[in-house]
Protein backbone atom coordinates (compact mmCIF):
# COMPACT_ATOMS: atom_id res chain seq x y z
CA UNK A 1 0.00 0.00 0.00
CA UNK A 2 3.01 2.67 0.45
CA UNK A 3 3.99 2.08 -2.91
CA UNK A 4 0.50 3.07 -3.99
CA UNK A 5 0.79 6.04 -1.73
CA UNK A 6 4.51 7.16 -3.28
CA UNK A 7 3.02 6.49 -6.82
CA UNK A 8 0.22 8.81 -6.24
CA UNK A 9 2.34 11.43 -4.47
CA UNK A 10 4.96 11.50 -7.58
CA UNK A 11 2.01 12.03 -10.18
CA UNK A 12 0.60 14.66 -7.56
CA UNK A 13 4.39 16.42 -7.81
CA UNK A 14 4.67 16.20 -11.57
CA UNK A 15 1.02 18.10 -11.74
CA UNK A 16 2.22 20.99 -9.21
CA UNK A 17 5.65 21.25 -10.81
CA UNK A 18 4.60 21.17 -14.57
CA UNK A 19 1.08 22.58 -14.26
CA UNK A 20 -0.07 19.78 -16.24
CA UNK A 21 -3.37 17.74 -15.14
CA UNK A 22 -3.51 14.10 -15.31
CA UNK A 23 -6.96 12.52 -16.53
CA UNK A 24 -7.15 9.80 -14.08
CA UNK A 25 -10.55 8.76 -15.46
CA UNK A 26 -9.09 8.03 -18.21
CA UNK A 27 -6.21 5.98 -16.94
CA UNK A 28 -6.61 2.29 -15.74
CA UNK A 29 -4.81 0.01 -13.05
CA UNK A 30 -3.89 -3.18 -13.04
CA UNK A 31 -2.09 -5.38 -10.68
CA UNK A 32 -1.10 -9.36 -11.04
CA UNK A 33 -0.82 -11.71 -7.84
CA UNK A 34 -3.08 -9.88 -5.32
CA UNK A 35 -6.55 -10.43 -4.38
CA UNK A 36 -9.48 -8.61 -6.59
CA UNK A 37 -10.42 -6.53 -3.63
CA UNK A 38 -7.34 -4.94 -3.32
CA UNK A 39 -6.90 -3.76 -6.47
CA UNK A 40 -10.60 -2.46 -6.38
CA UNK A 41 -9.14 -0.38 -3.22
CA UNK A 42 -6.32 0.69 -4.78
CA UNK A 43 -8.23 2.12 -7.89
CA UNK A 44 -10.61 3.80 -5.79
CA UNK A 45 -7.78 5.82 -4.23
CA UNK A 46 -6.23 6.72 -7.31
CA UNK A 47 -9.55 7.78 -8.60
CA UNK A 48 -9.02 5.35 -11.52
CA UNK A 49 -10.81 2.50 -13.43
CA UNK A 50 -9.19 -0.68 -12.86
CA UNK A 51 -7.29 -2.96 -16.12
CA UNK A 52 -8.89 -6.44 -17.22
CA UNK A 53 -6.35 -8.67 -18.26
CA UNK A 54 -6.02 -9.12 -21.51
CA UNK A 55 -5.69 -5.56 -22.52
CA UNK A 56 -4.32 -3.54 -25.35
CA UNK A 57 -1.09 -1.72 -26.13
CA UNK A 58 -0.37 0.50 -28.79
CA UNK A 59 -3.32 -1.67 -30.10
CA UNK A 60 -1.08 -4.81 -29.42
CA UNK A 61 -2.83 -7.70 -27.09
CA UNK A 62 -1.09 -8.25 -23.79
CA UNK A 63 -1.79 -11.30 -21.76
CA UNK A 64 -2.82 -13.49 -24.33
CA UNK A 65 -1.63 -16.44 -26.43
CA UNK A 66 -0.57 -15.42 -29.61
CA UNK A 67 -2.97 -18.34 -31.01
CA UNK A 68 -6.44 -16.64 -29.46
CA UNK A 69 -9.01 -15.17 -31.34
CA UNK A 70 -9.43 -12.09 -29.49
CA UNK A 71 -5.56 -10.98 -31.24
CA UNK A 72 -6.71 -11.94 -34.41
CA UNK A 73 -10.94 -11.12 -34.99
CA UNK A 74 -10.06 -7.70 -34.79
CA UNK A 75 -7.91 -7.75 -37.91
CA UNK A 76 -10.35 -9.48 -39.81
CA UNK A 77 -12.62 -7.28 -38.66
CA UNK A 78 -10.78 -4.47 -39.90
CA UNK A 79 -10.47 -6.44 -43.34
CA UNK A 80 -14.07 -6.54 -43.60
CA UNK A 81 -14.68 -3.14 -42.53
CA UNK A 82 -11.92 -1.69 -45.76
CA UNK A 83 -13.62 -3.70 -47.84
CA UNK A 84 -17.23 -3.12 -47.10
CA UNK A 85 -16.43 0.79 -48.17
CA UNK A 86 -15.19 0.10 -51.56
CA UNK A 87 -17.03 -0.53 -54.37
CA UNK A 88 -16.10 -3.54 -56.46
CA UNK A 89 -18.24 -2.56 -59.54
CA UNK A 90 -15.99 1.06 -59.50
CA UNK A 91 -12.36 -0.28 -59.43
CA UNK A 92 -10.20 -1.71 -62.36
CA UNK A 93 -8.20 -5.21 -61.43
CA UNK A 94 -5.61 -2.86 -61.53
CA UNK A 95 -7.04 -0.84 -58.54
CA UNK A 96 -7.99 -4.01 -56.62
CA UNK A 97 -4.58 -4.92 -56.83
CA UNK A 98 -3.17 -1.81 -55.69
CA UNK A 99 -5.44 -1.67 -52.57
CA UNK A 100 -4.70 -5.21 -51.78
CA UNK A 101 -0.95 -4.81 -51.34
CA UNK A 102 -0.94 -0.66 -50.66
CA UNK A 103 -3.91 -0.97 -47.63
CA UNK A 104 -4.82 -4.82 -46.84
CA UNK A 105 -1.51 -6.40 -46.46
CA UNK A 106 -0.45 -3.11 -44.19
CA UNK A 107 -2.90 -3.64 -41.71
CA UNK A 108 -1.13 -7.00 -40.25
CA UNK A 109 2.01 -5.53 -39.98
CA UNK A 110 2.09 -4.95 -36.08
CA UNK A 111 0.86 -8.10 -35.29
CA UNK A 112 2.46 -10.31 -37.76
CA UNK A 113 6.00 -8.59 -36.63
CA UNK A 114 5.53 -10.00 -32.93
CA UNK A 115 2.76 -13.12 -33.26
CA UNK A 116 2.45 -15.90 -35.42
CA UNK A 117 -0.05 -16.09 -37.23
CA UNK A 118 -2.23 -19.04 -37.27
CA UNK A 119 -2.76 -20.80 -40.37
CA UNK A 120 -6.66 -20.66 -40.39
CA UNK A 121 -5.82 -17.15 -39.87
CA UNK A 122 -4.38 -17.02 -43.15
CA UNK A 123 -6.58 -18.76 -45.02
CA UNK A 124 -9.54 -16.40 -44.43
CA UNK A 125 -7.60 -13.35 -44.64
CA UNK A 126 -6.08 -14.40 -47.90
CA UNK A 127 -10.33 -15.74 -48.71
CA UNK A 128 -11.23 -11.57 -47.87
CA UNK A 129 -8.53 -10.56 -50.76
CA UNK A 130 -9.14 -13.54 -53.61
CA UNK A 131 -12.97 -12.68 -53.36
CA UNK A 132 -12.21 -8.69 -53.00
CA UNK A 133 -9.90 -9.38 -56.15
CA UNK A 134 -12.43 -11.22 -58.27
CA UNK A 135 -15.36 -10.00 -57.58
CA UNK A 136 -17.16 -12.02 -55.35
CA UNK A 137 -18.41 -12.18 -51.90
CA UNK A 138 -20.11 -14.13 -49.18
CA UNK A 139 -23.40 -14.70 -50.97
CA UNK A 140 -21.59 -15.01 -54.40
CA UNK A 141 -19.05 -16.90 -55.24
CA UNK A 142 -16.52 -16.04 -58.57
CA UNK A 143 -13.90 -17.60 -60.23
CA UNK A 144 -10.52 -17.05 -59.35
CA UNK A 145 -8.67 -17.33 -62.41
CA UNK A 146 -4.91 -17.82 -61.12
CA UNK A 147 -3.90 -19.68 -57.76
CA UNK A 148 -3.28 -17.45 -55.20
CA UNK A 149 0.45 -18.99 -54.80
CA UNK A 150 0.94 -17.58 -58.44
CA UNK A 151 -0.32 -14.16 -57.37
CA UNK A 152 1.82 -13.88 -54.61
CA UNK A 153 5.03 -14.63 -57.19
CA UNK A 154 7.13 -11.53 -57.79
CA UNK A 155 6.75 -9.51 -60.57
CA UNK A 156 9.43 -10.46 -62.35
CA UNK A 157 8.18 -14.63 -61.51
CA UNK A 158 5.08 -13.97 -62.88
CA UNK A 159 3.07 -13.14 -60.43
CA UNK A 160 2.00 -9.73 -58.97
CA UNK A 161 3.62 -9.07 -55.91
CA UNK A 162 1.06 -9.58 -53.60
CA UNK A 163 2.16 -10.51 -49.85
CA UNK A 164 2.28 -13.91 -48.58
CA UNK A 165 1.35 -13.43 -45.61
CA UNK A 166 2.74 -16.23 -43.70
CA UNK A 167 6.48 -16.04 -44.99
CA UNK A 168 5.90 -12.33 -44.58
CA UNK A 169 5.27 -13.08 -41.17
CA UNK A 170 8.05 -15.44 -41.01
CA UNK A 171 10.30 -12.59 -42.74
CA UNK A 172 8.92 -9.99 -40.07
CA UNK A 173 10.03 -12.04 -36.78
CA UNK A 174 13.10 -13.50 -38.28
CA UNK A 175 14.44 -10.78 -37.16
CA UNK A 176 13.88 -10.92 -33.71
CA UNK A 177 16.31 -13.78 -34.28
CA UNK A 178 18.92 -12.05 -36.06
CA UNK A 179 18.89 -9.21 -33.02
CA UNK A 180 19.38 -11.99 -30.54
CA UNK A 181 22.67 -12.80 -32.21
CA UNK A 182 23.59 -9.67 -34.16
CA UNK A 183 22.77 -7.30 -30.79
CA UNK A 184 22.43 -9.47 -27.93
CA UNK A 185 24.10 -6.40 -25.91
CA UNK A 186 20.53 -4.79 -26.27
CA UNK A 187 18.65 -4.32 -22.96
CA UNK A 188 15.70 -6.73 -24.16
CA UNK A 189 17.91 -9.24 -25.52
CA UNK A 190 20.08 -9.79 -22.30
CA UNK A 191 16.36 -10.13 -20.66
CA UNK A 192 15.67 -13.09 -23.50
CA UNK A 193 19.03 -14.57 -22.82
CA UNK A 194 18.54 -14.68 -19.26
CA UNK A 195 15.02 -16.18 -19.12
CA UNK A 196 15.24 -18.50 -22.16
CA UNK A 197 19.11 -18.99 -23.04
CA UNK A 198 18.60 -16.44 -26.13
CA UNK A 199 20.29 -16.89 -29.43
CA UNK A 200 22.08 -20.84 -27.78
CA UNK A 201 18.48 -21.88 -26.62
CA UNK A 202 17.47 -20.94 -29.90
CA UNK A 203 19.62 -23.51 -31.72
CA UNK A 204 19.96 -26.63 -29.12
CA UNK A 205 17.41 -25.95 -26.43
CA UNK A 206 14.22 -27.79 -25.64
CA UNK A 207 10.34 -26.22 -24.67
CA UNK A 208 10.01 -26.21 -21.02
CA UNK A 209 6.54 -25.82 -19.23
CA UNK A 210 7.26 -22.53 -18.12
CA UNK A 211 8.55 -21.06 -21.28
CA UNK A 212 5.96 -18.63 -23.04
CA UNK A 213 4.40 -19.42 -26.22
CA UNK A 214 6.18 -16.44 -28.10
CA UNK A 215 9.58 -18.00 -27.48
CA UNK A 216 8.15 -21.32 -28.17
CA UNK A 217 7.04 -20.70 -31.65
CA UNK A 218 10.42 -18.25 -32.39
CA UNK A 219 12.31 -21.42 -31.77
CA UNK A 220 9.77 -23.54 -33.92
CA UNK A 221 10.15 -21.21 -36.70
CA UNK A 222 14.01 -21.34 -36.56
CA UNK A 223 13.92 -24.76 -37.17
CA UNK A 224 11.02 -24.96 -39.83
CA UNK A 225 13.06 -26.02 -43.00
CA UNK A 226 11.50 -23.11 -45.31
CA UNK A 227 14.06 -21.25 -43.00
CA UNK A 228 17.24 -23.07 -43.99
CA UNK A 229 17.88 -20.50 -46.44
CA UNK A 230 17.42 -17.55 -43.62
CA UNK A 231 19.63 -19.22 -41.64
CA UNK A 232 22.16 -19.91 -44.34
CA UNK A 233 22.75 -16.23 -44.68
CA UNK A 234 23.15 -15.33 -41.41
CA UNK A 235 26.75 -15.80 -41.39
CA UNK A 236 29.21 -15.10 -38.27
CA UNK A 237 32.45 -13.23 -38.71
CA UNK A 238 34.82 -14.58 -36.47
CA UNK A 239 36.75 -12.63 -33.81
CA UNK A 240 37.41 -13.56 -30.75
CA UNK A 241 35.29 -16.72 -31.41
CA UNK A 242 33.42 -16.79 -27.48
CA UNK A 243 29.40 -16.46 -29.60
CA UNK A 244 30.25 -18.96 -32.18
CA UNK A 245 29.44 -22.63 -31.69
CA UNK A 246 32.59 -24.47 -33.93
CA UNK A 247 30.51 -26.81 -35.24
CA UNK A 248 26.61 -25.93 -35.53
CA UNK A 249 27.41 -22.20 -36.08
CA UNK A 250 27.81 -20.79 -39.45
CA UNK A 251 31.03 -19.12 -40.12
CA UNK A 252 31.96 -20.57 -43.23
CA UNK A 253 31.98 -18.18 -46.54
CA UNK A 254 29.65 -20.72 -47.87
CA UNK A 255 26.63 -20.60 -45.68
CA UNK A 256 27.10 -23.57 -44.65
CA UNK A 257 28.32 -25.06 -40.88
CA UNK A 258 31.41 -27.77 -40.13
CA UNK A 259 28.79 -30.36 -38.89
CA UNK A 260 27.06 -30.41 -42.47
CA UNK A 261 30.31 -29.78 -44.47
CA UNK A 262 32.63 -32.53 -42.37
CA UNK A 263 29.30 -34.68 -40.38
CA UNK A 264 31.52 -37.28 -40.42
CA UNK A 265 34.12 -36.12 -38.21
CA UNK A 266 31.94 -34.50 -36.12
CA UNK A 267 30.21 -37.80 -35.30
CA UNK A 268 33.69 -38.94 -33.79
CA UNK A 269 34.62 -35.70 -32.06
CA UNK A 270 35.08 -35.12 -28.66
CA UNK A 271 34.12 -30.66 -28.82
CA UNK A 272 30.89 -31.54 -30.37
CA UNK A 273 29.28 -28.16 -28.39
CA UNK A 274 31.98 -25.38 -27.75
CA UNK A 275 32.59 -22.85 -29.06
CA UNK A 276 35.42 -21.65 -31.17
CA UNK A 277 37.39 -20.00 -28.09
CA UNK A 278 37.64 -22.84 -26.51
CA UNK A 279 38.61 -24.75 -29.33
CA UNK A 280 42.29 -23.97 -28.85
CA UNK A 281 44.25 -21.09 -27.48
CA UNK A 282 46.44 -18.29 -27.74
CA UNK A 283 50.45 -18.71 -27.21
CA UNK A 284 52.21 -15.80 -27.84
CA UNK A 285 49.59 -13.66 -29.49
CA UNK A 286 49.25 -16.73 -31.86
CA UNK A 287 46.26 -19.16 -31.82
CA UNK A 288 46.70 -22.74 -32.06
CA UNK A 289 43.81 -25.60 -32.85
CA UNK A 290 43.69 -28.27 -30.05
CA UNK A 291 41.08 -30.76 -31.45
CA UNK A 292 39.95 -33.86 -29.82
CA UNK A 293 38.47 -36.59 -31.44
CA UNK A 294 37.03 -40.09 -29.67
CA UNK A 295 39.31 -42.70 -31.45
CA UNK A 296 42.46 -42.36 -34.17
CA UNK A 297 41.30 -41.88 -37.98
CA UNK A 298 40.56 -44.38 -40.22
CA UNK A 299 42.60 -44.50 -43.85
CA UNK A 300 39.77 -42.73 -45.68
CA UNK A 301 39.40 -39.97 -43.36
CA UNK A 302 42.87 -38.20 -43.76
CA UNK A 303 41.73 -36.57 -47.35
CA UNK A 304 38.51 -35.30 -45.38
CA UNK A 305 40.78 -34.45 -42.37
CA UNK A 306 43.17 -32.75 -44.28
CA UNK A 307 40.93 -30.76 -46.17
CA UNK A 308 38.43 -29.99 -42.44
CA UNK A 309 42.32 -28.57 -41.38
CA UNK A 310 43.41 -26.22 -44.36
CA UNK A 311 39.71 -24.87 -44.22
CA UNK A 312 39.57 -23.78 -40.35
CA UNK A 313 43.37 -22.61 -40.41
CA UNK A 314 42.16 -20.16 -43.20
CA UNK A 315 40.37 -18.22 -40.22
CA UNK A 316 41.87 -15.32 -38.18
CA UNK A 317 41.22 -15.88 -34.15
CA UNK A 318 41.50 -12.00 -32.58
CA UNK A 319 41.50 -11.40 -29.09
CA UNK A 320 39.34 -8.36 -27.65
CA UNK A 321 37.42 -8.21 -31.18
CA UNK A 322 33.42 -9.29 -30.77
CA UNK A 323 32.30 -11.50 -33.23
CA UNK A 324 29.50 -9.98 -35.27
CA UNK A 325 26.60 -11.44 -37.37
CA UNK A 326 26.62 -10.84 -41.06
CA UNK A 327 23.41 -11.18 -43.36
CA UNK A 328 24.53 -11.74 -46.60
CA UNK A 329 21.33 -11.32 -48.59
CA UNK A 330 21.84 -7.20 -48.28
CA UNK A 331 24.85 -4.98 -49.55
CA UNK A 332 24.78 -3.27 -45.99
CA UNK A 333 25.25 -6.49 -44.31
CA UNK A 334 22.21 -5.75 -42.24
CA UNK A 335 18.98 -8.09 -41.87
CA UNK A 336 16.29 -6.31 -43.44
CA UNK A 337 12.59 -7.74 -44.49
CA UNK A 338 12.58 -6.65 -47.55
CA UNK A 339 15.29 -9.18 -48.67
CA UNK A 340 14.27 -11.85 -46.09
CA UNK A 341 10.96 -11.96 -47.35
CA UNK A 342 12.55 -12.11 -51.22
CA UNK A 343 14.63 -15.26 -50.34
CA UNK A 344 11.51 -17.31 -48.56
CA UNK A 345 9.51 -16.70 -52.16
CA UNK A 346 12.16 -17.26 -54.36
CA UNK A 347 13.38 -20.61 -52.06
CA UNK A 348 9.39 -22.02 -53.25
CA UNK A 349 9.11 -20.33 -56.56
CA UNK A 350 7.91 -22.91 -59.25
CA UNK A 351 8.45 -20.42 -61.82
CA UNK A 352 11.62 -19.01 -63.21
CA UNK A 353 11.83 -15.59 -64.34
CA UNK A 354 10.42 -14.95 -67.57
CA UNK A 355 11.53 -11.87 -69.96
CA UNK A 356 7.67 -10.88 -71.24
CA UNK A 357 7.16 -10.29 -67.40
CA UNK A 358 10.40 -8.08 -66.68
CA UNK A 359 9.74 -6.15 -69.62
CA UNK A 360 5.44 -5.83 -68.86
CA UNK A 361 6.34 -4.26 -65.40
CA UNK A 362 8.20 -1.64 -66.86
CA UNK A 363 5.94 -0.03 -69.27
CA UNK A 364 4.63 3.24 -68.20
CA UNK A 365 0.98 1.80 -68.72
CA UNK A 366 -1.49 2.33 -65.80
CA UNK A 367 -2.05 -0.77 -63.53
CA UNK A 368 -5.17 -1.87 -65.07
CA UNK A 369 -3.59 -2.20 -68.44
CA UNK A 370 -0.63 -4.33 -66.94
CA UNK A 371 -3.03 -6.59 -65.05
CA UNK A 372 -4.85 -7.27 -68.08
CA UNK A 373 -1.72 -8.37 -70.15
CA UNK A 374 -1.06 -10.13 -66.83
CA UNK A 375 -3.61 -12.14 -67.56
CA UNK A 376 -3.51 -12.25 -70.84
CA UNK A 377 -0.07 -13.52 -70.90
CA UNK A 378 -1.58 -16.71 -68.83
CA UNK A 379 -4.69 -17.28 -70.59
CA UNK A 380 -7.02 -16.40 -67.79
CA UNK A 381 -9.42 -14.19 -69.43
CA UNK A 382 -12.88 -15.46 -69.76
CA UNK A 383 -12.95 -16.52 -72.97
CA UNK A 384 -15.67 -19.07 -74.05
CA UNK A 385 -13.01 -21.80 -73.95
CA UNK A 386 -11.72 -21.25 -70.99
CA UNK A 387 -15.50 -20.83 -69.18
CA UNK A 388 -16.07 -23.99 -70.93
CA UNK A 389 -12.66 -25.66 -69.11
CA UNK A 390 -14.32 -24.88 -66.11
CA UNK A 391 -17.99 -25.96 -66.33
CA UNK A 392 -19.59 -23.14 -67.09
CA UNK A 393 -22.26 -23.39 -69.16
CA UNK A 394 -21.69 -21.77 -73.00
CA UNK A 395 -24.43 -22.57 -75.53
CA UNK A 396 -21.27 -21.53 -78.39
CA UNK A 397 -18.04 -21.82 -77.77
CA UNK A 398 -17.20 -20.51 -81.23
CA UNK A 399 -15.36 -17.13 -81.54
CA UNK A 400 -18.14 -14.74 -81.76
CA UNK A 401 -16.16 -12.53 -84.00
CA UNK A 402 -16.40 -14.57 -87.32
CA UNK A 403 -17.35 -17.90 -85.71
CA UNK A 404 -15.24 -20.54 -87.72
CA UNK A 405 -12.96 -21.84 -84.63
CA UNK A 406 -13.25 -22.12 -80.63
CA UNK A 407 -12.70 -18.92 -79.17
CA UNK A 408 -8.96 -19.57 -77.43
CA UNK A 409 -7.30 -16.43 -76.84
CA UNK A 410 -4.26 -16.89 -79.47
CA UNK A 411 -7.40 -17.37 -82.06
CA UNK A 412 -9.29 -14.10 -81.05
CA UNK A 413 -6.46 -11.78 -80.38
CA UNK A 414 -4.06 -13.07 -82.99
CA UNK A 415 -5.59 -15.58 -85.60
CA UNK A 416 -8.62 -14.37 -86.44
CA UNK A 417 -9.96 -13.56 -89.94
CA UNK A 418 -11.06 -10.00 -87.96
CA UNK A 419 -8.25 -9.30 -85.98
CA UNK A 420 -5.11 -10.30 -88.30
CA UNK A 421 -5.16 -7.83 -90.40
CA UNK A 422 -4.53 -5.73 -87.20
CA UNK A 423 -1.45 -7.32 -86.82
CA UNK A 424 0.00 -7.29 -89.89
CA UNK A 425 -0.45 -4.05 -90.33
CA UNK A 426 1.49 -3.01 -87.13
CA UNK A 427 4.54 -5.52 -88.52
CA UNK A 428 4.69 -2.95 -91.56
CA UNK A 429 5.17 0.03 -88.96
CA UNK A 430 7.94 -2.19 -86.84
CA UNK A 431 9.21 -3.27 -90.39
CA UNK A 432 8.65 -7.44 -89.06
CA UNK A 433 8.63 -10.38 -91.49
CA UNK A 434 7.78 -13.42 -90.22
CA UNK A 435 4.94 -15.82 -88.47
CA UNK A 436 4.04 -15.00 -84.86
CA UNK A 437 3.36 -17.67 -81.89
CA UNK A 438 -0.23 -17.95 -81.08
CA UNK A 439 0.57 -17.87 -77.27
CA UNK A 440 -0.01 -14.52 -76.29
CA UNK A 441 3.66 -14.14 -74.21
CA UNK A 442 5.33 -15.67 -76.57
CA UNK A 443 3.33 -13.57 -79.51
CA UNK A 444 4.11 -10.45 -77.03
CA UNK A 445 8.32 -11.64 -76.63
CA UNK A 446 8.25 -11.51 -80.48
CA UNK A 447 6.43 -8.49 -81.29
CA UNK A 448 8.62 -6.11 -78.43
CA UNK A 449 11.93 -7.85 -78.67
CA UNK A 450 12.25 -10.41 -81.20
CA UNK A 451 13.23 -7.88 -84.47
CA UNK A 452 15.63 -5.71 -83.31
CA UNK A 453 13.30 -3.45 -80.77
CA UNK A 454 16.21 -1.46 -79.62
CA UNK A 455 15.00 1.92 -77.52
CA UNK A 456 11.90 1.29 -79.23
CA UNK A 457 10.78 -1.55 -76.87
CA UNK A 458 9.03 0.44 -74.62
CA UNK A 459 6.57 1.94 -77.31
CA UNK A 460 6.18 -1.56 -78.83
CA UNK A 461 4.98 -3.21 -76.22
CA UNK A 462 2.73 -0.26 -75.00
CA UNK A 463 1.26 -0.62 -78.78
CA UNK A 464 0.81 -4.35 -78.54
CA UNK A 465 -1.37 -4.26 -74.82
CA UNK A 466 -3.07 -1.21 -76.13
CA UNK A 467 -4.16 -3.25 -79.33
CA UNK A 468 -4.74 -6.23 -76.99
CA UNK A 469 -7.28 -4.39 -74.77
CA UNK A 470 -9.19 -2.63 -77.47
CA UNK A 471 -9.55 -5.68 -79.24
CA UNK A 472 -10.64 -7.50 -76.04
CA UNK A 473 -13.16 -3.98 -75.29
CA UNK A 474 -14.56 -4.45 -78.74
CA UNK A 475 -15.43 -7.93 -78.15
CA UNK A 476 -17.22 -7.32 -75.45
CA UNK A 477 -19.51 -4.68 -76.66
CA UNK A 478 -20.40 -7.19 -79.81
CA UNK A 479 -21.40 -9.83 -76.89
CA UNK A 480 -23.10 -7.28 -74.41
CA UNK A 481 -24.49 -4.43 -76.49
CA UNK A 482 -24.52 -6.01 -79.76
CA UNK A 483 -22.07 -3.52 -81.40
CA UNK A 484 -20.81 -4.80 -84.46
CA UNK A 485 -16.77 -5.52 -84.94
CA UNK A 486 -15.05 -2.81 -86.93
CA UNK A 487 -11.34 -3.39 -87.32
CA UNK A 488 -10.93 -0.17 -88.61
CA UNK A 489 -12.84 1.11 -85.47
CA UNK A 490 -10.86 -0.61 -82.72
CA UNK A 491 -7.13 0.22 -84.88
CA UNK A 492 -8.22 4.09 -84.69
CA UNK A 493 -9.39 3.47 -81.16
CA UNK A 494 -5.98 1.75 -80.27
CA UNK A 495 -3.87 4.50 -81.38
CA UNK A 496 -5.43 7.08 -79.30
CA UNK A 497 -5.43 4.63 -76.39
CA UNK A 498 -1.60 4.37 -77.07
CA UNK A 499 -0.77 7.69 -78.25
CA UNK A 500 -2.50 8.48 -74.37
CA UNK A 501 -0.05 6.50 -72.56
CA UNK A 502 2.74 7.84 -74.67
CA UNK A 503 1.73 11.50 -73.47
CA UNK A 504 1.25 10.75 -69.97
CA UNK A 505 4.24 8.50 -69.50
CA UNK A 506 7.23 9.61 -71.89
CA UNK A 507 9.37 12.52 -70.80
CA UNK A 508 9.38 14.63 -73.42
CA UNK A 509 6.52 13.57 -75.73
CA UNK A 510 5.01 16.33 -77.14
CA UNK A 511 3.57 15.23 -80.79
CA UNK A 512 -0.03 15.84 -81.42
CA UNK A 513 -2.16 12.65 -82.32
CA UNK A 514 -3.01 13.62 -86.05
CA UNK A 515 1.51 13.91 -86.67
CA UNK A 516 1.62 10.87 -84.41
CA UNK A 517 -0.64 8.76 -86.23
CA UNK A 518 0.58 9.73 -89.71
CA UNK A 519 4.15 8.80 -89.28
CA UNK A 520 3.49 5.40 -87.29
CA UNK A 521 6.55 4.10 -89.33
CA UNK A 522 8.76 6.52 -87.79
CA UNK A 523 7.59 6.07 -84.25
CA UNK A 524 7.79 2.52 -83.96
CA UNK A 525 10.92 1.67 -86.15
Amino acid sequence: WENVVVLKSMLRGFEMASGLKINFAKSQIGVVGVQASWIQEVAQFLNCRQMDIPFHYLGMPIGIKSSSRVVWEPMISKFEAKLSKWNQKNLSMGAKVTLIKSVLNALPIYLLSFFKIPQRIVDKLVSLQRNFMWGGNQHHKRISWVKWDVICLPKNEGGLGIKDLAKFNAALRGRWIWDLAANHNQFWARVLISKYGGWADLQSGRDKAWHSQWWKDLRRLYHQPDFNIIQQNMIWKVGCGDQIKFWQDSWLSEGCNLQQKYNQLFMISRQQNLSISNMGKFSHNLWSWDLKWRRRLFDHEYEMAVAFMEEISDISIQQQVQDKMLWKADSSGVYSTKSAYRLLMSSNSPFPSRRNFQILWQLKIPPRAAVFSWRLFRDRLPTRANLSRRNIPIQDIMCPLFGCQHEEAGHLFFHCKMTRGLWWESMCWIQAIGAFSADPANHFIQFCDGFGAGRNLSRRGGWWIALSITIWQHRNSLLFHGIPFEPQKVLDDALILAWSWLKCGEKGFNTSFNHWSTNLMMAFG
